[in-house]
């Protein structure tokens, strides 16, 4: 909302800008009441200056003058030089200290269960197929992504049987079914812009 107004200032004051040169060069061909140069400056400075600009090249308005045909460009230089100073920012990361357990708690994972995903295009019958076969349980059967969590036979070890899997039709992933504790500390993350 304040970008939005900011851009309907800014497309005002260059208007106005444009008009009021364009007037000032009416009134001295008229040779009525003038403008003053200060006032003339004032709205270039105010964020007119491509306004002030254009209406100085349209209206053949103080062209002669030399704080009008270098200082308005100068003032527009700035302010783009301003807008982009204002508007590059680049993103920070910021972390907060924490106290993080060790890597191997985060590396803690179930030993009999694990997570297997699979091409929907194939489907999951070649998968259900290598369950049975291999003599594992399906543990859940999720809905709204493709793929199961299965648990290992007691007589296979987790990775030899992972691997198996990692064979299987259709098989696009395998991984551990990573343990996640609700009282475990978390490490914040925050972007600063």
């Amino acid at each position: 909302m304040v970008k939005e107004a900011i851009v309907y200032y800014l497309i005002g004051i260059n208007v106005i800008a444009f008009l009021v040169y364009g007037i000032d060069k009416w009134k001295a061909k008229k040779s009525l009441w003038r403008i003053r140069e200060t006032a003339l400056l004032g709205l270039a400075v105010l964020g007119g200056s491509i306004g002030a600009w254009l209406g100085m090249k349209v209206w053949r308005h103080k062209t002669m003058h030399k704080k009008f045909n270098y200082g308005i460009p100068l003032i527009l230089i700035a302010q783009v030089a301003i807008v982009l100073l204002v508007s590059c920012k680049t993103k920070q990361t910021v972390e907060l200290p924490v106290p993080v357990r060790s890597h191997q708690a985060e590396q803690e994972h179930s030993p009999n269960v694990f997570l297997v995903m699979y091409d929907a295009e194939v489907g999951k019958a070649p998968l259900l197929d290598a369950v049975k076969a291999y003599k594992c349980e399906v543990i859940y059967d999720y809905n709204i992504i493709n793929g199961m969590a299965l648990k290992k036979p007691e007589s296979k070890s987790l990775e030899e049987t992972m691997q198996y899997f990692k064979s299987v039709k259709g098989v696009t992933h395998v991984e551990y079914d990573h343990i996640i504790r609700l009282t475990d500390p978390v490490k914040p993350r925050l972007e600063m812009k």
